[in-house]
């Protein structure tokens, strides 16, 4: 029996048997079981066969039991060697090579909240690890108030020369960090000369004599920086229990700040000057997640002529709160003329008209790429409706001649819409290379292509496994996909027969570019 752990000496005479037979063999297989049965169809030669059967099945029992008793084993000396192997692989590293694994953490994950600790654990895994670090300035350039006054003087001590990353961190009260705000700049702004991004992130708002502000006053303190070589900056409100009704309009601290290289701007829950946002941008996002803040027609206007000025501007994201595009008037016409990438994100059902109004009046000749997300959660939108808001967003990519990847995703709402996906696609967009489709649920119809497309991949994200394999079958199938290779996250996500039908087409969780 498989679940004894006790062979039988019959069935080890028989394995022997066969590996002596393979080793005469030459370690070839060939014809090891030597049944003299197997032609014959006599009633003895029955039951010599079902005799043979017996055997073999004790065979393949016993090879199971050896099998499992060696995977075990194998595990338990992996276990045991696995430190000593892995610090013998990294011993042989020359410096230079850990040195940029160094580097690549720190530019995944080294730069980001939470992060200060990054280099400091680096340095502490053993001797050798802790000399590199040291000789390593660029790990140790992130500065923010989640450190303390001491722990700040050794990174710009170890960070030598190096461009250097600033952030200021309110997610607390003021007793949550090491260092507060106004202890921080003082420490930092001196530096503000070798400034390469700022980050300032605020959840908590400030009490003062003053009053209440998602401004902390300390950075009104310092109105005239001079951050020459400063090209990222970020501004994130992430507001909380207190509503900025209740506060007013946060102050633009940096509005006089001397930034001549500033390329990409990070904005989350803030309305500024258009005039600051400077010409030489190359990416700007730009978000409201929140029912409190929203761009009034005004400032919306504004920031798509501050962006027309941007004429370096290349990556766009916008996202629209919960009353953005109510307003009733007309969006300007907006040439973004370097623009090759569109992100666009709306937290509730956009009205059709706003749709046509937006892509119809924002001119991008150059777009290459639009992602559009839409998160509905309205259940009393019927799918008539759902199928035109979808076929309005689908429809305005048709104005980008240079259009060559379109994303559609729709998982932040409750249930996909039930309409002819695929077939809209088809019609409108029938020259697109890459097609990106996102959502939750079982898609009730697809629809079929009414002609042929020139779609090299098709990328089907957050589905159901009905959905991922219906969309396989109908691509395997239909003549009109082509040879368009079918991407999804997981091959379990699909039947046999859907893996088999595909083929080589069939690839899974290639990058999103």
């Amino acid at each position: 029996m498989l679940d004894s752990k006790i062979i039988e000496l019959a069935t080890i005479d028989n394995l022997i048997g066969i590996l002596t037979r393979i080793r005469a063999n030459g370690g070839i297989l060939g014809d090891i079981l030597l049944d003299p049965t197997r032609d014959s169809e006599d009633a003895s030669g029955h039951e010599a066969r079902l005799a043979t059967l017996r055997i073999l099945k004790a065979s393949r029992n016993a090879q199971q039991l050896i099998l499992k008793a060696t995977e075990k084993e194998i595990y338990r000396l992996k276990e045991e060697t696995s430190a000593t192997i892995l610090q013998r692989g990294i011993q042989s590293l020359p410096d230079d090579l850990v040195r940029e694994i160094f580097y690549a953490g720190f530019n995944l994950y080294g730069c980001s909240l939470g992060s200060e600790s990054y280099p400091f654990k680096l340095s502490h895994v053993n001797r050798r690890f802790r000399t590199i670090a040291l000789e390593t300035p660029r790990i140790w350039t992130r500065l923010s108030n989640a450190s303390s006054s001491a722990q700040l003087g050794y990174r710009i001590e170890r960070s030598k020369a190096a461009w250097l990353n600033i952030c200021v961190m309110a997610f607390g009260g003021a007793d949550d960090y090491p260092c507060s705000v106004a202890e921080f700049l003082e420490i930092a702004t001196p530096l503000s000369s070798r400034w390469e991004s700022f980050e300032y992130v605020v959840r908590i708002p400030e009490t003062t004599e003053y009053g209440t502000s998602y401004t902390y006053r300390a950075l009104l303190y310092y109105p005239n920086v001079d951050a020459p070589h400063l090209t990222s900056f970020t501004w994130q409100i992430r507001y909380n229990e207190v509503t900025p009704e209740s506060l007013g309009p946060p102050a633009t601290f940096f509005k006089h700040w001397n930034m001549p290289r500033l390329t990409h701007f990070d904005g989350l829950n803030v309305s500024i000057d258009a005039a600051l946002f400077g010409s030489n941008l190359v990416s700007v996002t730009l978000e409201f997640e929140s029912e409190y803040v929203t761009w009034d027609a005004d400032e919306f206007d504004d920031t798509l002529g501050a962006l027309a000025s941007s004429t370096c501007l290349k990556h766009l994201s916008l996202k629209f709160a919960e009353d953005d595009f109510d307003h009733g008037n007309k969006v300007p016409i907006t040439l973004l003329a370097s623009l090759v990438a569109l992100n666009i994100a709306f937290s509730a059902t956009p009205t059709r008209d706003f749709v046509t109004r937006f892509f119809t009046a924002v001119q991008m000749p150059m777009l290459t790429s639009m992602s559009v997300t839409v998160a509905i959660d309205d259940q009393t939108i019927g799918e008539t409706i759902y199928g035109q808001h979808y076929t309005a967003i689908i429809s305005s990519a048709r104005h980008y001649p240079n259009l060559q990847k379109f994303a559609l995703d729709f998982t932040g709402s409750q249930t996909p819409p039930a309409w002819n996906v695929i077939a809209t696609f088809g019609q409108m967009l029938p020259s697109l290379q890459e097609v990106t489709l996102g959502g939750a649920g079982a898609w009730i119809n697809f629809g079929r292509l009414t002609s042929p497309v020139s779609w090299r991949l098709f990328r089907l994200r957050a589905s159901h496994k009905l959905t991922y394999d219906g969309l396989c079958r109908m691509a395997a199938t239909d003549p009109g996909w082509g040879s368009c290779k079918i991407d999804i996250p997981d091959e379990r996500n699909l039947s046999t027969e859907a893996i088999c039908l595909l083929g080589d087409r069939l690839i899974y969780e290639s990058c999103i570019s």
